[in-house]
């Protein structure tokens, strides 16, 4: 097998290795990914010799985690994770071994691993070292664990949700025998900390079918088995939304790719519009899964956006007459500017991004399919036409208002702004301080002609 050239460089690592004594090879992820033709990310190696004897050979190194085996070798700046071959004892909280046992054979410390193409390992010259047949169940394109999958799977629960993510990176379909014992040892994701599970969640919505790995995780039962409760409406396979007719959740699992230029939230916010989560899910949703603060205001944020959006856009109607249909669409003019002053324009953009990439459902569209397939680039135009979005970009500030009417600081004041920044958004008045300043006193003395007080 010809090496990456990731790997390539790390070859002095191996060598060296090589050169008194011991058996090195390249394994785990950067040999399935070489051999799958996809970019690898990491490069790891593995060798008969010890701990000790690595840190011997190399004296730039870092003991990463000596009691498994792993050292970090650097050579320059780039680092090498360099593990000894090992064999586990039993696990804790199934999850971790109590205790690992350095060996010399390459075959046993592939048993170990948790699925048939992660069990591969390559040597210096390109040699493919495969005792498992991980190569011809990617060629299958089939998930299978390494050994009994019940073994696999009691031994390290998390195990089960990385072949959900696999499976749906991969695009590789679950060995009958691995999905049974998995949909078996279900339960056991309760001993997995939600942090983990989040990290592997985070993953499935980066990897490359983030729909088709969230629909498998659904169909496995896993959900249902995490130590903090999930919003029940995760385990439901089709779309919620009640108006706009995008495609279900199931018939969309394995529409387009993860976005690779955008951040992870951002295939989250499409998963999410696709079910129709509702604000309150969505941010259980990310505080189970240990998620910071920040994105979880961010997701429900958008959440309610879009609940709040849905609502407007469903009074469209385009078969009810050219005056109704336009009346309609101001209504979505002004209810989406205001959407996007309520929520911040950060948040109104998030939700546009994530419904420009959302797919149409071909067989349910109707009518009015023709109006949705055009609303991200109406939405997008009238976000662009608004002359400011936020206080910041407001031609005048407090100060300035204070000192036009004389009058100190109060609730006034940010009555009296909040107010400004919507005429100005809206376009009813221009964007200037002397026009806004006008237009405060316009709206003061409507206000004391209404007899309303400040």
């Amino acid at each position: 097998m010809k090496l990456a050239q990731e790997m390539t460089r790390a070859l002095p690592v191996l060598e060296t290795l090589q050169a008194h004594g011991y058996e090195a090879v390249f394994v785990g992820g950067c040999v399935r990914d070489t051999y799958m033709g996809r970019t690898i990310k990491d490069v790891d190696l593995a060798t008969s010799a010890t701990p000790d004897q690595v840190i011997a050979l190399f004296p730039n190194h870092i003991p990463t985690g000596l009691k498994h085996g792993t050292v970090t070798v650097m050579m320059g700046n780039t680092p090498y994770e360099v593990t000894t071959y090992r064999t586990e004892s039993e696990y804790e909280q199934y999850r971790r071994p109590q205790a690992v046992q350095f060996v010399t054979s390459l075959e046993a410390d592939l048993l170990r691993r948790d699925f048939t193409m992660n069990a591969m390992a390559v040597r210096a010259d390109g040699t493919l070292v495969d005792p498992y047949g991980g190569a011809g169940d990617i060629d299958r394109g089939i998930l299978r664990c390494v050994g009994e999958a019940d073994a696999r799977f009691q031994e390290d629960a998390l195990r089960m949700v990385r072949a959900v993510r696999f499976a749906g990176e991969f695009r590789l379909r679950i060995a009958l025998g691995t999905w049974r014992a998995l949909k078996r040892h279900a339960p056991l994701l309760r001993h997995v900390a939600m942090e983990r599970i989040g990290a592997e969640a985070d993953k499935m919505m980066s990897g490359s079918h983030p729909r088709r790995a969230a629909v498998l995780f659904a169909r496995s039962g896993l959900l249902a088995h995490t130590k903090e409760r999930l919003p029940s409406c995760l385990t439901k396979q089709e779309a919620a939304h009640p108006h706009a007719p995008f495609a279900g959740f199931e018939a969309a699992w394995d529409d387009g790719t993860a976005d690779k230029d955008k951040p992870v939230d951002y295939n989250w916010l499409r998963t999410g519009l696709i079910l129709g989560l509702a604000p309150e899910d969505a941010d259980a949703l990310f505080e189970a899964l240990k998620y910071a603060n920040s994105r979880r205001t961010n997701f429900g944020l958008t959440m309610s956006l879009a609940e709040r959006m849905d609502a407007s856009i469903g009074r469209i109607k385009v078969n009810e007459g050219a005056v109704e249909e336009a009346r309609a669409l101001q209504e979505l003019r002004r209810f989406w500017m205001d959407a996007i002053l309520s929520h911040g324009a950060q948040i109104a953009d998030n939700w546009l991004y994530a419904l420009e990439h959302l797919p149409l459902d071909n067989a349910g569209a109707g009518q009015d399919r023709g109006l949705y397939a055009s609303l991200p680039t109406l939405l997008r135009e009238l976000r662009e036409e608004m002359a400011v979005t936020d206080m910041r970009g407001l031609a005048v500030t407090g100060a300035d208002v204070m000192s036009h009417f004389r009058k100190p600081s109060g609730p006034w004041l940010g009555q009296l702004l909040k107010e400004l920044l919507r005429e100005a958004a809206h376009g009813r008045v221009e964007n200037k301080k002397e026009t806004l300043l006008k237009a405060a006193e316009a709206l003061e003395s409507q206000r004391e002609s209404r007899g309303e007080t400040r």
